[in-house]
This record gives structure tokens, sequence and C-alpha cells, in this order.
């Protein structure tokens, strides 16, 4: 059979438009059915023309989709093309896992995967391929679909891999010619581990990954696995992006792969980019000098809030602002840029304290960051617990795209939230010197970050005139800026009062790691 598989289209708005990552999760499952011819569309990257992708289409006996929540409705778009090619579709990823209900009625989607999709895939490949195995359709676990009355199925969960080591390399040939860039690099996916240990309520990945029949939150790869997608990857990019939700959960093992990297001398010749926690590098400082000395260039780091009341009802009570702003210090020290998140009206902050935030992480000199209103998405605690008090705004999943309030909280309206995400976009990258710091660090031949030369022209282009492209679309200008966030100045001794608390941490608890090699 031939295999077309697809990721929609970027969501409109936000940091999609200078961030594009390559679909780990469709080039993992088509690596489980390599006896099937594929092809990899990618909207995101790829030319799209409709009569030449309607012709595309024609060629393929089924379609397999990815999709995130905001993109959800051109996924239904992109099924409903390959339906009148007469294709078979299935579509999973995050949106089939959190409302599984209502991807699977949708008459176009023959198949909607939940959960983790190596296996289930499989299975219905082999279904549809003449069913050589003689299965029945409600004995494939992790599906939802339609019997011939048109009432949705869900069959039962599908159990986790225990062992991520079992799956094949994900087919890196599905992604020549494509271009994946990260603030300006190119860049790559690797990942070495799937979960979390943690049970944040508004957080979506523990539903993707969590296996109740199990108790599995969290898995890891191989150090030799690991190294194998390392040495996979095409090192004519900038980048490799370990991209699970937090590369450093535990801090023996990533001391063990960064060693790794090191002695393979693999740092060399490749930097690296990870998503990791202040706290955790906070107490064990020792582990940012080894991610400097394995190559690594860029981090993200869940900034928040200012605010300890806010970070504490977050999960993370063992983070402070003076932690914040010595650990981004100590990693810029290094020549590592900093992506950082803030939440914008996160439950119990007024707009005062929102712009308190926003100027808090205009203090911080970051090289990047996402604003992003407060979320609850579909099948998290945390969604059950604002629809039953009414607070939920929007059903419609296009505004759940991390910068579109789609919520509203007992302080402020989703009206007050979009003005508030505006105006702090507008006042941290409307701002000559963000803009003067970032030209002055970046084109010094000598300085820390001359790492970034080899890249500025797509930096330059992608990265700033996308970004300007992307305030100047969503309605970002220095007149959304505000006279209190204008004068915050005038709180300065206050904010830094805040800021150079520091706390007498607890002692931090271990992280129990399984199917670790």
């Amino acid at each position: 059979m031939k295999i077309l598989y697809i990721n929609p289209a970027r969501i409109e708005s936000g940091m999609d438009a200078i961030i594009k990552g390559a679909p780990l999760s469709l080039i993992s499952i088509a690596a489980m059915v390599p006896e099937h011819e594929a092809k990899l569309f990618d909207f995101k990257v790829d030319k799209y023309r409709e009569k030449r992708f309607r012709r595309e289409l024609n060629r393929y006996d089924v379609i397999a989709i990815t999709s995130m929540t905001p993109q959800i409705y051109h996924a239904f778009e992109v099924a409903k093309m390959a339906k009148e090619q007469g294709c078979t579709t299935i579509l999973g990823g995050y949106h089939p896992t959190l409302v599984p209900e209502f991807v699977a009625k949708n008459p176009d989607i023959d198949y909607a995967v939940r959960g983790e999709g190596e296996h289930t895939f499989k299975e219905i490949i082999d279904f549809i391929d003449g069913n050589k195995n003689k299965v029945s359709i409600k004995d494939i676990d992790g599906i939802s679909y339609k019997n011939k009355e048109g009432n949705v199925i869900h069959n039962n969960d599908r159990k986790l891999e225990s062992n991520l080591d079992n799956f094949p390399l994900p087919r890196r040939d599905l992604l020549k010619g494509k271009l994946y860039s990260y603030l300006g690099t190119t860049t790559q996916q690797v990942e070495t581990s799937r979960g979390c240990p943690h049970n944040c309520k508004f957080c979506c990945i523990i539903k993707m990954w969590k296996d109740p029949s199990q108790h599995i939150v969290y898995r890891t790869k191989s150090l030799l696995r690991i190294m194998k997608e390392i040495y996979d990857v095409d090192w004519r990019n900038n980048f490799i992006f370990f991209c699970e939700d937090n590369f450093t959960i535990n801090v023996k093992r990533t001391k063990k792969i960064l060693d790794t990297i090191i002695r393979s001398g693999v740092n060399n010749k490749m930097q690296f980019s990870c998503q990791s926690r202040v706290d955790t590098l906070y107490r064990n400082q020792w582990l940012i000098d080894l991610l400097d000395k394995a190559n690594f260039g860029q981090v993200f780091l869940g900034v928040e809030s200012v605010h300890q009341q806010s970070l504490n009802a977050m999960n993370k009570k063992n983070t402070t602002p003076a932690m914040v702003r010595k650990v981004i210090n100590m990693l810029r020290d290094r020549g590592i840029s900093i992506f950082g998140g803030v939440i914008i009206g996160f439950p119990g902050e007024t707009k005062t304290m929102v712009r308190q935030n926003i100027q808090y992480a205009k203090s911080l000199d970051m090289d990047c960051v996402q604003f992003t209103p407060i979320t609850a998405f579909p099948g998290t605690p945390f969604y059950d617990e604002m629809k039953i008090k009414g607070m939920i705004t929007s059903h419609n999943y296009k505004h759940y795209d991390l910068f579109h309030p789609m919520m509203r909280t007992d302080q402020l309206t989703n009206i007050e939230m979009y003005r508030l995400v505006a105006e702090a976009y507008s006042y941290y990258y409307l701002d000559s010197v963000w803009f003067k710091n970032r030209v002055k660090e970046y084109l010094n031949p000598f300085g820390k970050f001359n790492w970034m030369l080899k890249c500025i022209i797509r930096l330059g282009t992608q990265g700033i005139k996308g970004g300007l492209s992307m305030l100047h679309t969503m309605g970002m200008s220095h007149h959304v800026i505000s006279d209190e966030l204008k004068q915050m100045n005038a709180q300065k001794e206050y904010m830094e009062k805040i800021v150079n608390v520091t706390p007498i941490l607890p002692p931090q608890e271990e992280v129990i790691l399984t199917s670790e090699k």
C-alpha cells in the first residue's frame, strides 16, 4: 500500500510563526510499516497548491494525520479532501487522545488513534491491508471509530510499550529536502524519554503517555539507543533538540547522556537544545557546566511568574524568582541562549500582577520569550475544574493555540487576557534595547554567542522578520502598552525585593525511572 503522512498547517499565531519542528510522531509510526511506500507532506514547510495536493492524494491508499488541539480543524479539512479521493483516513496525536469522541465522530475520519501510536498504527495498517492475521476491528486497542450504525466505538486503551528501545529508529529519510528551524537555527529532534513523573493538573502530557493498567507515566531510552538516534540525524543541521518535556528530570541519567555525548566527540560537530526546569539547574549547578561542555546552545525554561503564590499553584514550590535570575545568568554567562515561557493570567493574578510578570521577564533579558495565556486543554483535570466553574469562554479549538485566551478567571476576562498577551509581546519585542542587545551579542565574533553567526541570516529573515510580521498580524504595537506597565520602574524596589528572596529548599524527591539500561 501507499501511505501519505501529513502534518497539518502551522498554528496561525504565536511562536509557531518562527519555530518549525519536524513531526517526529509521523516518522516514528512510519518506521513500524517499512514494507509500505511512504511520503511525508508537511504543511509547515512544504509548498501547498490545492490542485497538486489533491492529485497527490489520489496516488495513496491511506492518509495518516497527526494533530494538536489548535490544528484539528485543518486536519479535518485534509481528511475531507482525502476521503473525496477515496483514501482511508487515520488521525492520531494529542487531540484525538484528549477528546476522542469529537474526532472519531467526524464523517471524514475512519480511525482515531489514542495515545502512543506505534503498535496501534501497525495493527490498523495490517487490518486494512488484507487483514492476514484475521483480527477483528474491535480487538485493536487504542482506537476509536464509527460502527455501521454511525455510533462511535472506543476500543480498550492501548498498553504502553514498556521498553522504548523496541521501537525502530524513526524514518528520517522522509525529512529529506525539508527545512526545519528553531529561532534561526536548522534543527532535528531526538526523543530520549516519554511522559513525566509529575502530575500537574493542567498538563496534557500526562494523558498522552499514561498507562493506568501498568502505572507507567515515564519511560526512558537506553544510552545506546539515544546515541544511535543522534548518529542517525543529518549533521548538516545546526542543532539537535531533545524534544521531551524535561530533559533533566533525573540528573543522574542526564549526566550519563551528556558524558557519553562528550566522550563520543559529537559535541564538536553538533550543538544541542533542550527543555529543563529552574529548580533542577539551581540545585545542580554543575549540570550547567556540563551542558556547556556538551555544546548546548539553547535551553527552554518555564519562568511562568514572579509571584510565588502562582509558582506554588503550578507545582513549582521549589522555584523562586531569585533562582530564576541566577540560573538564567549562569546559562547566559556560558553563551547558552534562553527561550523562556511566561504565563499570562494565572488564576489569582490581577492586571497589575500580570504586568509585573511582564516587567520581570523584561528584566531577565532572555533571548526569546513566549507569553502564554493560561489554557485549559480538554481532557485535563484543569479543564474539568474550569468548566464546572463556568470559566471556559471558547469551545473553538483554534483558540487553544497558546496565544488566544479560551477561558477567563475571577480576576480577568478573556478579552482582558488577550490584551495583556498583546501588551506583553509588544513591550518585550518592540523595544530597541532588546534588539540592540541581541545584535551586540550575536554579531560579536569573539563573544560567547558567536555560534549564532553561522545562522544570523536565517535568524534575521525568519526569526526577526517573521516575528515582527506575527506581532503586526496580531495587532501588536507600542499603542497597546499601558501607562501602568510603562511606569513599572517606579516599583523597581518592590520587584527587586520579590526577586531576591531565596528560600530554604526541602530535599528533592528522587525520580523512579523505567526501562533505562
